[in-house]
């Protein structure tokens, strides 16, 4: 560590990209004429070094990036502008929600800092994300080894544990294809239906183990590591996993009920994972307003 402006920085060793330079004209071009000699970045250049600028790691909500920022782009107190627009017609694109605050503690989210949810792992994959699309441990910054998929509710209607099941297994596609000899394995209960539905998926996995069970508790122990306990068959192990990520269940957002309710609608519960081919809308009791609903 090192300081910097009263800051404290941690310095990661595989930053994924070094700092753009601005253009600068050779010192030939500058003899005998008043010409600019530096050019500043052209687009491609800006680009690079914006989305160098969310490689940060984690945010510890130290305001580095506000103080370092000398365009002042980073608006802290920036407020809400809001609008009256007029339409013939609402499409409401539902969306899901994944509320923190229903996980149950014993999976350790907020306690252990290598202990995530499928959605910030999805930002994780992103190649705009803060980690560039690098799988790594919040907690250190390193690669892991070894990830397990924790399915965090107990149960759930059969389209919302589908739909929780395949973005899960879904990320663990993408993380094999980014981290070739890491162990992954997937821990979710009540999979007979879902085996059945995905069968051809499934046995096309590489290298991903799908386990019928339960995790009970996580415990951090040595380096941070995470020691699950798992219930599977009336018996119950433990085993030590570098990171986990867990496996949430969708719900209709918040502000879609929200504005259901101001626009005196009635949705149901589980209209966004309804089926359908191509783009599909789902009717309301008021026509000029429509639920677009999963295709």
């Amino acid at each position: 560590m090192y300081e910097k402006k009263e800051r404290y920085i941690v310095e990661f060793q595989d930053i994924p990209a070094e700092r753009e330079h601005q253009i600068e004209i050779e010192v030939d071009e500058r003899r005998d004429n008043y010409d600019e000699v530096e050019l500043g970045f052209d687009e491609e250049r800006a680009l690079r070094e914006a989305k160098r600028c969310l490689s940060c790691r984690r945010c510890l909500g130290c305001a580095l990036c506000w103080a370092e920022c000398k365009p002042e782009a980073i608006i802290f107190e920036m407020d809400d502008e809001y609008y009256d627009v007029e339409a013939d017609a609402v499409i409401i694109s539902s969306g899901v929600e994944r509320p923190h605050d229903r996980l149950d503690s014993s999976f350790g989210l907020g306690q252990h800092l290598n202990v995530i949810t499928d959605l910030q792992l999805a930002r994780m994959l992103s190649e705009t994300g803060p980690s560039k699309g690098l799988v790594i441990r919040p907690y250190d910054g390193e690669i892991p080894s070894s990830i397990a998929f924790v399915q965090s509710y107990e149960s759930a209607s059969p389209p919302m544990h589908t739909s929780a099941l395949c973005l899960g297994i879904n990320e663990a596609i993408l993380v094999r294809g980014k981290l070739a000899e890491a162990e992954i394995e997937v821990f979710a209960s009540n999979l007979e239906d879902f085996r059945q539905e995905q069968d051809s998926t499934l046995k096309g996995l590489e290298r991903i183990k799908i386990s019928d069970a339960t995790v009970s508790s996580v415990e951090a122990v040595e380096n941070q590591n995470l020691e699950l306990t798992i219930s599977s068959n009336g018996s119950e192990t433990s085993k030590v996993f570098e990171m986990i990520v867990l496996i949430t269940q969708p719900q209709l957002s918040n502000a879609v009920k929200q504005m259901s309710k101001d626009l005196d609608l009635s949705l149901n519960y589980a209209s966004f994972l309804a089926e359908g081919e191509g783009s599909v809308l789902l009717t309301t009791d008021n026509e000029t307003i429509k639920l677009a609903a999963k295709s």
